[in-house]
């Protein structure tokens, strides 16, 4: 049983393809088409009924993004703020925040693409910190809005901005930092809170780096394309602690559990960790 939805809705019409992954909370499957490069179709964010497979509800995102810069290949995320909660997109120069009960969206925070690039398509997702959503765009700028509000909340709810923000890595934060893993390898560490500088910039082994930093166990894995691992230290202090060379192509961000990180590369899946 599937669903093929570039035949219910239209083909999907984004400049490199579709990579977004799906958000899955409760028996709700969250996926989001943000598009615009390749097709005049709207924008749009589902709810799917995990369990069944059936449309709950599909509500278009209309934005004045234009050329390539409809096009996004983030993930959503999900906000909690006591008993109430909002899901969270980024793409066509916006940040939204919607219903998860009806689609309808909530707030909205310009400011992605200052300037009005045709060319500014975002690829890192959104980052979720309390009730903080760090938004990236393509470099300048990364910002910081508070969920909660309604309506347009671009002055209101905006917490800070930095302009030394990732390409294609997704930040990620322990709560109190947030580090950020450029796509050359270059690292900085803000307060997460004010985005105050703690430090960076610093450079990590030469490479390109698309894949995600990934925090566990109060160290940061960052993986570059060649295959070399980085380990360094959370916290206010750059400490490397390690680097780890598998000698192959990866895109991909590694995950973690069981006490074992698992890479996947062009050639093999990688479990790295203790052997019983």
């Amino acid at each position: 049983m599937g669903r093929d939805l570039q035949k219910e809705y239209g083909r999907f019409g984004l400049n490199h393809g579709y990579a977004s992954s799906p958000l899955l909370e409760g028996d709700a499957l969250y996926v989001q088409v943000l598009h615009g490069m390749k097709t005049t179709d709207p924008s749009y964010l589902l709810r799917i009924d995990a369990l069944t497979g059936t449309t709950r509800w599909r509500v278009e995102r209309p934005t004045p993004a234009k050329s390539e810069s409809p096009d996004a290949y983030t993930t959503p995320a999900i906000v909690r703020r006591g008993a109430e909660t909002e899901i969270v997109i980024t793409g066509g120069d916006v940040v939204t925040g919607h219903d998860p009960a009806t689609g309808k969206e909530r707030w909205r925070s310009s400011g992605l693409n200052p300037d009005h690039d045709p060319n500014y398509r975002i690829v890192a997702s959104p980052l979720v910190v309390g009730d903080l959503v760090i938004a990236s765009s393509r470099v300048r700028p990364l910002i910081a809005v508070r969920a909660g509000g309604r309506g347009d909340v671009t002055e209101s709810r905006r917490a800070w901005s930095f302009d030394n923000g990732p390409d294609v890595p997704t930040p990620v934060s322990d709560g109190t930092h947030l580090y950020v893993v450029n796509d050359k390898g270059i690292v900085w560490c803000l307060d997460v809170q004010t985005g105050k500088l703690v430090y960076g910039p610093t450079r990590l082994p030469l490479g390109t780096y698309s894949a995600s930093p990934v925090l566990a166990d109060g160290r940061i894995y960052a993986t570059n394309e060649e295959g070399r691992t980085s380990v360094f230290k959370a916290g206010p202090a750059f400490e490397l602690l390690a680097e780890n060379h598998l000698d192959d192509y990866t895109l991909s961000t590694p995950a973690i559990a069981g006490g074992r990180i698992f890479i996947r590369t062009a050639g093999a899946l990688y479990c790295i960790g203790p052997s019983h």
